[in-house]
């Protein structure tokens, strides 16, 4: 039995579905082909948490922002193969 492949048409389709999912999620496209995607979400500096941590004391504040600088982005790469499968690395 032959696997018949999708038309290009039909793996955006599918692509796009699945960057829809990740960009309710706080991500953005950085780039995208018919086939691909590559998605990015931007840490993000609580200034609540920053304000608590000063009030409770200053080493835990200065924790915090050594930890938020230490932190990346998340970062996605999604692929559509020939029949429809997403991969996400």
């Amino acid at each position: 039995m032959s696997v018949q492949e999708l038309s290009i048409e039909r793996r955006r389709d599918i692509l796009q579905k699945e960057i829809g999912r990740y960009i309710r999620k706080g991500f953005r496209v950085v780039s995208q082909t018919d086939t691909s995607a590559q998605l990015v979400k931007p840490k993000r500096f609580s200034l609540l948490w920053a304000i608590i941590w000063l009030i409770l004391a200053v080493l835990p504040f200065i924790l915090y922002l050594l930890w938020y600088w230490s932190r990346k982005d998340q970062v996605v790469y999604l692929t559509v193969d020939t029949q429809g499968r997403i991969s996400k690395s």
